[in-house]
C-alpha cells in the first residue's frame, strides 16, 4: 500500500513525533510507500523537505508516479476540487492511494469524496496502514 503526504505535514513527518512513529514503522517494515510524481507542484513542495527526501529515497520509499498520469487526473477533476491541493488528489487517485497524511479540512473532504480514501493524523489511526504492497 502507498500513502501521499500533504505538504502540510512535513514539518511534523519526523521519526521523533509520536503521531508519525507508526508511520515510520509501516514503512521500514515493508513494502510501504510515499506515492510521489515529477509534477511541478508536487516537486515544489517535497524540495522544501530535502533532508527527508534523501531520506525516503535512500531508503527506496517513494514510488514515483509518472506526471502524466497525475496531469490526466488533473485534467478530469477540474471544477470538483475544493481545496488548493488538486494535485494531491490527481496522485492517489494515479497511483491508487487509499491514505493521506495530511492536516488540511478542506483536502480531507476532497480526498474522502472524490477519492474514497482515509486520511491519517494521529497514531490512533494506524489501523490505516495495512500490510499490503504498494503496486
Amino acid at each position: 500500500m502507498c500513502i501521499v503526504v500533504d505538504a502540510d505535514n512535513f514539518s511534523k513527518f519526523s521519526k521523533r513525533d509520536t503521531d508519525m512513529q507508526p508511520v515510520w514503522h509501516w514503512l521500514n517494515r515493508g513494502n510501504g510507500k510515499i506515492a510521489y510524481s515529477n509534477v511541478k507542484k508536487i516537486k515544489d513542495e517535497w524540495a522544501k523537505a530535502n533532508s527527508l527526501v534523501i531520506e525516503l529515497n535512500r531508503a527506496g520509499k517513494f514510488k514515483l508516479v509518472p506526471a502524466q498520469d497525475v496531469q490526466e487526473k488533473l485534467d478530469e477533476l477540474k471544477g470538483q476540487i475544493k481545496s488548493n491541493d488538486p494535485h494531491i488528489i490527481a496522485l492517489a487517485l494515479a497511483a491508487e492511494v487509499e491514505v493521506l497524511i495530511s492536516g488540511d479540512k478542506t483536502l480531507h473532504e476532497d480526498f474522502k469524496n472524490l477519492v474514497g480514501g482515509k486520511v491519517y493524523q494521529t497514531k490512533s489511526h494506524s489501523r490505516l496502514l495495512r500490510k499490503d504492497t504498494c503496486p
